[in-house]
């Protein structure tokens, strides 16, 4: 009879350790689970977003590139608000500088090449100062090719102008991805994108 007994204690103590582990595990699931699924949801969104929105320091700007240029952001050096770097060597650096009074545009970017190209000691195929539109704004750019260390690089220039200031965008990669790389200058300048707060 005693053993009749200890036989049903253990089976007892069997099913209640089961029963235990059920409810722990009905539990992990309802906790966990959830959060698990909905973080790989989110990832999953993320990741079928073609574009990746990059956006400045003082979220003045922000610029929405193809993930297949495979841009990182980098922590502004200088006075730049945004650094973009890929592993190509292609590299879009934006800074923004205050609005000169009683000069027109298209002067402040001409004084600009000017100054700007006395910096290298090797340059060549220096372009005219080209007149465009970004995001509704006026804008100015130009071009050139210069050597870095034996390397050649293409360099180009743009200079926005907004109530609040210039935004000064240098794009620049190896001159010899220049024909792979001129459509990122194309998406570059058409998602180039200012906040409406900078201009209220």
């Amino acid at each position: 009879m005693n053993e009749l007994f200890e036989f049903h204690k253990e089976l007892n103590l069997k099913k209640i350790l089961i029963v235990i582990a059920i409810l722990l595990i009905i539990i992990f699931l309802i906790i966990f689970v959830p959060k698990t699924g909905k973080e790989i949801k989110e990832k999953q969104i993320e990741n079928a977003k073609p574009n990746s929105t990059f956006s400045s320091t003082d979220n003045s700007i922000n610029i929405e590139l193809s993930k297949k240029y495979e841009f990182t952001e980098y922590i502004p050096a200088q006075d730049y608000i945004l650094e973009l770097r890929s592993s190509n060597k292609t590299n879009i650096f934006v800074s923004k500088k205050s609005l000169y009074e009683n000069k027109t545009l298209e002067s402040v970017v001409s004084a600009d090449k000017n100054s700007y190209i006395s910096k290298f000691k090797s340059y060549s195929n220096l372009s005219n100062i080209t007149e465009l539109v970004v995001n509704g704004f006026p804008a100015y750019t130009y071009s050139f090719h210069y050597l870095n260390k034996k390397s050649a690089y293409y360099l180009q220039i743009f200079w926005i102008e907004t109530e609040s200031g210039y935004y000064v965008i240098d794009v620049e990669f190896p001159l010899n991805s220049l024909n792979d790389n001129h459509v990122i200058i194309n998406d570059l300048v058409n998602n180039f994108k200012i906040s409406p707060k900078q201009n209220a």
